[in-house]
């Protein structure tokens, strides 16, 4: 009996040492162990545009990172390009392997922010007091689906308008600000349309900017406004410029040449252009001079490209996510890379609005824009419609109305356009 007794004394002992030890294990195991966070982000620019030094804001980015977590270990894939992304992304949600933070360019955004890959970022943002006045407003919109942030803008691409300054003063227009009506705008195209061998604007001037000039968004809830007061003068003033140009294809080529007064640009092809040794292969003899896109007033009507960044719904580290996105699109540093390597934009007025972004421009430029300009030209973006299907339906529609500018029947058949994409809504 007391042999028995000592015996379960003696495995109760065991049992004790061995729950401790475990215990003493697991401590020390999440004391000292080092989570992975997985970062999935291409290399190469969002602008289709040659980068520099292709990795140097992410690897900036990681460095700070690990320096206020050292513990924590980055799984980050370098190499992969944009137009494999989606691919690649798609793959690693479909097997379970989603990064915990991810790049979203605008054409998978919707998509994930609808179908629960991303998660919501409002509980961070409003414990961080973090909002729209920290970045521009249209920019940070980029952001947001439904009512719900679930991601945190990095850089953004707007369009600038582009003029041959010399054109301009030769027919008479000198010292113009950097804001044209759209009536204006139309008027100087047709002065300048009037020598047969010279052109108002590139063909890079669409249908869907004349309807940002007065305000007008196509798609409202993902309905379709085609025949408002503000959508009829939009279409009232690329049908004129059609018409002008006998809608022939007026070419970035035929800019460079010297005989177009105006051409739509983006942020980062503009800085391309402009920028050694790109400049080069840009005979251009005259002077440009910097616009923002023809609006009438009180209207935003800058189209613009934003890439965010967003964590997984599933990830194992929100908070851990939520920090290295934080620090990609906030930090002052890091953002200042984006401007001097990444050809766009920042995405904080602070860093736009800085001798930092005066001294790049004025290296890599031979003409006109200045920081300035483009806080304004970013304080006017327009903001994007936001449902599921937006890119197929912005499509067909464009499909369509190119279709009726081609036959000038657009104004007849409006109503035949909006009732097809109404249709074909699934």
């Amino acid at each position: 009996m007391k042999i028995l007794t000592r015996n379960r004394k003696i495995l109760c002992c065991v049992l004790l040492l061995c729950i401790a030890f475990a215990a003493l294990f697991l401590f020390f195991k999440f004391k000292y162990s080092k989570p992975t966070l997985t970062i999935g982000i291409y290399t190469d620019s969002s602008w289709e545009v040659p980068n520099g030094d292709a990795d140097r804001v992410t690897k900036l980015a990681i460095k700070k990172f690990k320096k206020k977590y050292p513990n924590v270990q980055i799984k980050y894939e370098a190499g992969i390009r944009k137009n494999d992304y989606s691919n690649w992304l798609t793959e690693k949600i479909v097997k379970g392997t989603t990064p915990d933070v991810m790049m979203l360019p605008e054409d998978i955004f919707n998509l994930l922010a609808s179908n629960g890959t991303l998660k919501s970022l409002n509980n961070s943002l409003k414990d961080e007091n973090i909002s729209s006045s920290t970045f521009y407003h249209g920019v940070f919109k980029a952001g947001e689906y439904h009512g719900t942030q679930y991601a945190l803008p990095y850089e953004t691409n707007p369009t600038l308008m582009i003029a041959n300054n010399d054109l301009l003063n030769k027919n008479g227009f000198s010292n113009l600000n950097s804001h044209l009506s759209p009536t204006k705008f139309k008027n100087i195209c047709h002065m300048v349309s009037l020598n047969k061998n010279n052109t108002g604007t590139t063909s890079d001037y669409t249908w869907q900017d004349a309807q940002l000039a007065y305000g007008n968004s196509i798609f409202e809830n993902s309905s379709i406004n085609l025949t408002s007061n503000k959508a009829r003068a939009g279409f009232s003033l690329i049908e004129d410029l059609t018409n002008e140009n006998g809608y022939q294809s007026v070419s970035s080529n035929q800019f460079d040449q010297g005989t177009v007064a105006f051409m739509p640009l983006s942020l980062a092809k503009y800085r391309t252009y402009t920028s050694y040794p790109y400049h080069v292969a840009h005979t251009s003899s005259f002077k440009w001079k910097v616009f923002q896109m023809p609006s009438i007033a009180n209207v935003n009507a800058t189209p613009a490209s934003t890439v965010c960044l967003g964590v997984a719904a599933k990830t194992a580290h929100p908070t851990l996510s939520w920090e290295f996105i934080k620090l990609m699109c906030t930090d002052k540093e890091i953002q200042r890379e984006v401007i001097k390597n990444r050809m766009g934009s920042s995405v904080l007025p602070r860093v736009v609005n800085s001798s930092f972004t005066q001294k790049i421009f004025q290296e890599e430029q031979q003409n006109t824009l200045t920081p300035k300009i483009l806080n304004t030209v970013l304080e006017n973006i327009a903001i994007t419609p936001k449902f599921r299907d937006y890119d197929r339906r912005l499509d067909e529609l464009n499909y369509l109305i190119q279709n009726a500018l081609k036959n000038n029947q657009l104004n007849l058949q409006l109503f035949s356009i909006r009732h097809q994409i109404n249709k074909n809504e699934y």
